[in-house]
Formats: C-alpha cells, sequence, structure tokens
C-alpha cells in the first residue's frame, strides 16, 4: 500500500500515476478536497504519532510526498518519522534563479520585511498565499497591501482571523505574464512579493511582469527538505522507484 500526500497539481499526476499502474494507495490531504482518482481519499492534519500509525495499521509499504513546496511542517512530519519505509518526493520543477537588479531572493520573511524597510516600500503586493498573511503582519499594519489569495471560504476565514481588510483581498489564481502585467500597473505597488513556487506558481510569468513593469520583486526562497527523500520530478524517474 502507497500513502501520497496530495493537494497540488503535483498529487493529482501521482494519483493518475498510481491509477495507470493499478497500484492500492491512499491520497491523503490536510482537507477535504474533490479528488477523483481510484485511491482512497484521507484528510486532516498528520502528526508523526498519527502518520506512524497509519502507517502500521494499514501496511503502507511507500510514502510519496508531492504536496506544495512550502508545506515545511509536513515535510518534516513525514522525514522525521520512524516508519523505515522509503519517502519519495515527487517535486516541480523550478527554474533557475536570475540575477536582475529588480529581483531579490530572501531565507525568511523576515529578511524579506527588512528588505521592504531598508529600500523604504510604502505599499505591497503579496502573491504568496493566506497562509504568509499573519507572516507579514507587522509590515501591512503599517502599509498599504494587497493580497491575492483562492477564492474559496476556508481562504476568507484565515483572512478575518488575521484581521486584515477584506477590500485589499483580491481573489484568483497566478495568471499569465500579460494579466500580472495588468494587474501591476493597475495597483502600482513599490514591491511585489511571492514565494519559490516553481513553474506550476507561474513563478517566470511573475518575475517577466514585474520586470516589464519596472517593479522590484522579492522571492522567498523555496525551503530545503530532508537527506530522507529520494527526489523526482518525472513519471518516468516515479514509476522506477516504485517498481
Amino acid at each position: 500500500m502507497i500513502l501520497v500526500f496530495g493537494g497540488t497539481t503535483e498529487g493529482k499526476q501521482v494519483a493518475k500515476i498510481l491509477d495507470e499502474l493499478e497500484y492500492p494507495y491512499y491520497y491523503s490531504t490536510k482537507t477535504k478536497v474533490i479528488y477523483e482518482g481510484k485511491g482512497t481519499p484521507i484528510y486532516g492534519e498528520m502528526t508523526i504519532p498519527l502518520l506512524e500509525t497509519f502507517c502500521v495499521t494499514n501496511k503502507v509499504t511507500c510514502i510519496i510526498n508531492a504536496s506544495h513546496p512550502f508545506a515545511i511542517q509536513l515535510h518534516q512530519t513525514i522525514a522525521n518519522t520512524s516508519i523505515k519505509v522509503p519517502l519519495i518526493r515527487f517535486q516541480r520543477k523550478f527554474p533557475e534563479r536570475i540575477v536582475h537588479s529588480l529581483i531579490s531572493y530572501v531565507d525568511s520573511f523576515e529578511e524579506a520585511m527588512v528588505r521592504f524597510d531598508k529600500n523604504r516600500y510604502t505599499s505591497l503586493l503579496a502573491l504568496s498565499g493566506v497562509q504568509t498573511i499573519a507572516k507579514l503582519q507587522s509590515y501591512w499594519k503599517s502599509n498599504h497591501t494587497w493580497f491575492r489569495i483562492l477564492d474559496r471560504d476556508t481562504s476568507r476565514v484565515v483572512a478575518k482571523e488575521a484581521g486584515f481588510p477584506k477590500n485589499n483581498l483580491i481573489f484568483g489564481y497566478p495568471q499569465s505574464k500579460n494579466e500580472e502585467v495588468i494587474l501591476f500597473r493597475k495597483l502600482s505597488p513599490d514591491v511585489v512579493f511571492t514565494k519559490e513556487s516553481g513553474s506550476n506558481g507561474k513563478l517566470e510569468e511573475k518575475i517577466e511582469a514585474a520586470i516589464e513593469v519596472n517593479i522590484p520583486i522579492v522571492i522567498l526562497k523555496k525551503p530545503k527538505i530532508s537527506n530522507r527523500y529520494l527526489c523526482v520530478t518525472t513519471k518516468e524517474e516515479l514509476i522506477k522507484m516504485i517498481s
């Protein structure tokens, strides 16, 4: 039995591959989502004890982590389990980092806010997701900020609980370069903030749009993951790993 952590484009890709191979699997997500694969869907946050118990009870022989690059807590939970099964990280592709006067890469939210203050940015367009509202609170409490978040009730609840003004919320997904250019020009922020979310997060489009409209963009680097993971990026690599 295989345990897949999904909820992403990569998770759907893994599910499709396992369906084609007719391998039995569980498809785990933090919240209940629409799932159309042949595996058994489960949802809820996994702690180390819960994960270990689940793997023993259900005779899990392999874990495939296809969750979001910034699901840091989940990555650590899986890596720290004492269960001795292969841990496969099916991850998206990331473009090479670009050297440009308008582009800055940072290691933390704290470093990003130091950069905002140092450069006296007084307005911000954050494309980093609803979960980052609380992490940037000390900035947006004093500076005009917009957040683009997913158009769903759970995201609205998170934003409301953080106390973020609803009039400054923008709903939607990452867009094409031209659509991002339209948004950047309309709002004209001093700086754009996003995460190094890879090609599926349309990072290249955001960067190209920022350069075209001459707006600085600060990018939070993707987190490093445990060396316990066997990392793959293609269908062929995954099949070889689990066969």
